[in-house]
């Protein structure tokens, strides 16, 4: 994203400047406060300040069904968008990896409350609402990854548009870092957990950005398998419903209380390491010595049927 347009949306999406829409419960941002030059360069990127958007689970599902049929988009290009967002060419590219899972594996389904969670038990779904998706893509271009079907929506279909003008490809410091923080985590001792390393790699000053972004691209490794956890086998070629996942959280210690950690990522420990195998499925192409082995993109492994 051009420095000074997310300069100026830093300045349009402060809480200070937001108001309450009781009517479609949403909070909306004051054009008023950029300077005349800041919403020129708005309009000059098409960025609409609140674009709002009134998303069913039904629909949702659909549109990212349709967004599996975008030309651009494959394992190999979202391996690369990924490791730009890791390397900070790109920091909208960390939340890529996840989205791109999502949405690749969504099949039509009827909605059907989890068990123990308040949405539905395949996709995460919670309810039909407004969302704000302007501010989702800002908060992804920050370097933070949603891992919801609404974040895979909003940032996809803006990354589709962002491709239709040429590949998103890392850099080779990007290359250089993403593989150096692959051996960083698997020199974890066993008994390491995810909130160790978190401080392990924020004192080693390997990636930069905030606490957040680096938990996102741990986040989003651990979704893919990349990074293995305790509980649930995780790979980038099949679906999983959000339930277990959920559920598997449940059954860690580091998730409850006051801890922020969350199922994938809080399952794994230094003893899982790096899954080798899972990297250079994933990011062979981009990485040296690691050989190439892409899931296919035309076969969607999943076993969820729709039942009216």
């Amino acid at each position: 994203m051009d420095k000074k347009l997310l300069k100026a949306l830093k300045k349009l999406y402060k809480y200070t400047n937001s108001h309450y829409d009781s009517v479609r419960s949403i909070s909306l941002y004051n054009t008023d406060i950029l300077e005349s030059s800041e919403r020129e360069l708005l309009e000059h990127y098409k960025w609409e300040a609140n674009k709002i958007e009134l998303l069913t689970h039904d629909e949702l599902n659909r549109k990212l069904i349709a967004l599996q049929s975008t030309e651009a988009f494959s394992w190999a290009s979202m391996a690369g968008v990924f490791i730009a967002g890791v390397g900070g060419s790109f920091p909208a590219g960390i939340s890529s990896l996840i989205n791109y899972k999502q949405m690749i594996h969504m099949q039509e389904h009827p909605y059907k409350q989890a068990e123990r969670f308040l949405c539905c038990k395949y996709c995460g779904f919670t309810s039909d609402q407004y969302e704000h998706i302007a501010y989702i893509r800002y908060a992804v271009h920050l370097g933070n990854a949603y891992d919801s079907t609404v974040g895979a929506y909003a940032h996809l279909t803006e990354l589709a548009e962002l491709t239709e003008h040429g590949p998103i490809v890392p850099t080779d410091e990007d290359i250089q870092k993403f593989t150096q923080l692959l051996h960083f985590i698997d020199e974890a001792e066993d008994d390491e957990t995810p909130g160790k390393l978190e401080k392990r790699l924020t004192a080693a000053k390997l990636l930069k950005g905030t606490p957040g972004m680096r938990r996102s691209v741990l986040q989003s490794l651990a979704w893919v398998g990349v990074l293995p956890n305790t509980v649930l086998p995780l790979t980038p070629d099949s679906r999983t419903n959000i339930e277990d996942v959920l559920k598997g959280g449940l059954q860690l210690s580091n998730t409850k209380g006051r801890s922020d950690l969350e199922m994938p990522w809080a399952g794994w420990t230094g003893e899982l390491g790096v899954d080798w195998d899972k990297a250079r499925q994933l990011f062979g192409e981009y990485i040296s010595g690691l050989q190439l082995e892409l899931p296919a993109n035309d076969v969607v492994h999943n076993d969820l049927k729709a039942k009216k």
